[in-house]
């Protein structure tokens, strides 16, 4: 069974983000912590799950498993990189994203790590 099948049928969100937390490295990404806002944020719903650097940027991480992905995740982006004082953010699913989607991402400084790029991994 590969990975994506196994992302796909028997995940929780806390496991998918252990397991993108334990890959980002594979993309260039380094100094990977988790923020578990069970513990650390007083807002119980926030989705700012990782931080990471790639180079000397530094980068607000979400992580949506199973969730086809739309504007207002990109909005939840943007609030936690201003909360983590971050220009940068990115966006994991393992679902696949529209070409517009990633536009409209890729135009307020996040990048998307999609269902094709979690199959290279």
């Amino acid at each position: 069974m590969k990975d994506i099948d196994i992302i796909d049928q028997f995940l929780d969100d806390r496991e998918f983000r252990n397991y993108i937390a334990s890959n980002l490295e594979k993309f260039g990404y380094t100094e990977i912590t988790i923020d578990d806002a069970r513990i650390s944020d007083s807002n119980k719903k926030n989705d700012n799950d990782l931080l990471g650097k790639k180079g000397k940027k530094t980068y607000t991480i979400q992580t949506f498993l199973n969730k086809d992905i739309n504007e207002n995740h990109i909005k939840e982006t943007i609030k936690d990189m201003e909360k983590e004082h971050t220009s940068y953010g990115i966006i994991v699913t393992n679902k696949e994203v529209s070409k517009e989607i990633k536009q409209k991402a890729k135009e307020n400084g996040i990048d998307i790590i999609d269902r094709n790029k979690i199959k290279s991994l």
